[in-house]
């Protein structure tokens, strides 16, 4: 394991039981957003392969992933 998964869980261990639950939800959160960044990428990848050659797509498919999501 490495030594800042041991940190995470040395730290855990620590907290009162009733601050343990909103430290998974945090973590919890963060591991599914991460989760869909990496299939959102690999969408964007599949559809930029079929495209490819097709004038202004790649143009397209850089403003959509670079716009701001609100």
């Amino acid at each position: 394991m490495s030594a800042m998964r041991e940190e995470l869980h040395l730290l855990v261990d620590e907290l009162p039981e009733s601050r343990v639950l909103p430290v998974l939800a945090l973590v919890r959160e963060n591991v599914s957003s991460s989760r869909r960044r990496e299939k959102a990428a690999v969408a964007l990848e599949a559809i930029r392969n079929r495209m490819r050659g097709v004038t202004g797509v790649d143009e397209e498919l850089d403003r959509l992933r670079d716009e701001s999501r609100g």
